[in-house]
């Protein structure tokens, strides 16, 4: 079974002492961090509706508006319950198998 230590989650800075930052695309999408933001992993993350038209910040009054949305909040919910769903860069950089 796959867990994940995921550094964008405020869990982590107990743990680290930090909690990666978001990435802001060029595309004008909010996404949990810098290692997702890769043209190769939109269609991966699409899948998880984080590339949602909606959801683009020209779209919303505050980022807020965007991580308390529907897509973001199963997004969190796959991270730390189901990692083993989780994309498989988030799996990459943040997981462990035990």
């Amino acid at each position: 079974m796959m867990k994940l230590n995921p550094e964008c989650m405020p869990s982590n800075k107990e743990r680290k002492g930090y909690i990666r930052g978001f990435a802001y695309t060029s595309q004008g999408y909010i996404l949990p961090c810098c290692w997702l933001d890769s043209a190769r992993l939109v269609e991966e993350l699409s899948k998880y509706g984080l590339f949602d038209n909606e959801l683009k910040l020209e779209n919303n009054k505050s980022v807020n508006d965007i991580l308390s949305s529907e897509q973001w909040k199963k997004f969190i919910e796959i991270i730390n319950s189901d990692p083993d769903n989780a994309p498989e860069q988030c799996k990459r950089k943040c997981g462990n198998v035990s």
